[in-house]
């Protein structure tokens, strides 16, 4: 079975980085959330990597400890629901939250 290269979104305050098995980062940029939005609004804007200088509109749901973002990478647009409109192409990546480190016996 392949796997992916991204292993993982690391999210810190208002930035996101998407980072591959061997720990490299792939892709960096700023992160805003408008949880108010009805589906969940989240803006990603590229710093570093493949997406640097664009503003991906992407919604997103939360369920228990799994996080689902969905775009629309062709226009560039918010989707307005997780499923395809139309002839609509979409990508949606879903994100399981990691175990938390434990601390090591001293």
């Amino acid at each position: 079975m392949a796997h992916l290269r991204v292993a993982q979104l690391v999210i810190e305050s208002a930035t996101y980085r998407i980072v591959d098995r061997s720990d490299i980062t792939l892709d960096y940029g700023e992160l805003h959330l408008d949880p108010d939005a009805v589906p969940c609004a989240l803006d990603l804007i590229g710093i570093e990597g493949p997406y640097a200088g664009r503003r991906m509109r992407a919604i997103i749901e939360v369920d228990g400890d799994r996080l689902c973002v969905c775009y629309d990478l062709e226009r560039e647009l918010r989707p307005r629901t997780m499923q395809p409109l139309g002839d609509q192409l979409l990508l949606s990546i879903t994100y399981a939250r990691a175990a938390p480190l434990r601390a090591l016996p001293q």
